[in-house]
């Protein structure tokens, strides 16, 4: 009898397992990589690298109309977003706690430059809001030494003021 019960339970306890690896094998990743032109026809925007940016990897999140792409410029390595919003909002999916803020401008829009530290790296971020079209953008690097390093730059070197029809 005892062994019945055992073997009813490891069942039990089996088909428990299987229910829950179908569950989270449903939750799909709402990113999708693509291309540059992909995301300008699938998103109505793309997110502009400098002409000597490398090793561009875009991604998309149609659900949030959200642009991402990893790219190295200078040595360094970004990730770059941008997204349509009404206001000024961090979009740039890092949970730090700043330890230092500082208002910034980056091509007329208003911004904000953030530096964090996490086990041993420094983490800047810029986030800067284009009014005109509604578009906020974000732009972040890390290291382990970024004394002297200066984000906006970055930033500058990707914003291009985008046109709407008027």
């Amino acid at each position: 009898m005892k062994k019945f019960v055992a073997v009813l339970l490891i069942a039990l306890l089996s088909l428990g397992a299987v229910a829950l690896a179908e569950e989270n094998a449903a939750v799909a990743n709402p990113w999708t990589e693509c291309d540059a032109q992909t995301m300008l026809d699938t998103l109505g925007f793309v997110i502009n690298l400098p002409e000597d940016a490398e090793n561009a990897t875009y991604r998309m999140n149609t659900e949030l109309s959200l642009a991402e792409v990893d790219f190295t410029w200078q040595d360094m390595a970004y990730t770059a977003r941008m997204q349509p919003t009404d206001a000024f909002e961090d979009i740039s999916g890092l949970y730090y706690v700043w330890a230092y803020e500082e208002a910034c401008e980056i091509g007329g829009c208003e911004g904000s430059m953030l530096r964090g530290y996490d086990e041993g790296l420094t983490i800047d971020l810029c986030l800067f809001y284009d009014v005109v079209p509604g578009l906020m953008y974000s732009v972040s690097a890390s290291g382990e030494d970024l004394d002297g390093f200066d984000i906006t730059a970055a930033a500058q070197a990707i914003y291009a003021p985008v046109q709407t029809e008027a």
